[in-house]
């Protein structure tokens, strides 16, 4: 999540990662539910799925460096990526997750642009 959510930032420019003793605010994203749905099944092996849907929940708090006071808070962040099962479900949740951050990332990035 930490690499999707620095990606983000950079990409849209707005605001700038720094360290702690450089920054104005400090960000805390706490992921707080994961989900796993299959979509649709394989044709030839019913309860094979072949395709899933997997969804990352996550709370955001933005909170002024040195004195915490938060300057916003949204609790109800998701973010959302669908695939195709491969070789086996572990290897698929794999490849599923970056796409879920990444969305996730881009939902928290977009929250603390129209806050800031």
């Amino acid at each position: 999540m930490e690499k999707a959510l620095r990606a983000e930032l950079q990409m849209d420019g707005r605001l700038e990662v720094r360290s702690k003793a450089e920054a104005d605010a400090m960000l805390t994203v706490t992921l707080t539910r994961f989900d796993l749905n299959a979509l649709a099944y394989n044709r030839r092996q019913d309860s094979l799925a072949a395709e899933y849907r997997m969804m990352l929940y996550g709370s955001a708090v933005l909170a002024r460096a040195g004195t915490d006071e938060v300057i916003l808070e949204n609790p109800n962040l998701h973010g959302e990526v669908e695939f195709p099962y491969v070789a086996d479900l572990t290897s698929s949740k794999r490849s599923g997750l970056p796409g879920a951050a990444h969305d996730l990332a881009r939902k928290v990035v977009s929250t603390l642009v129209t806050a800031w």
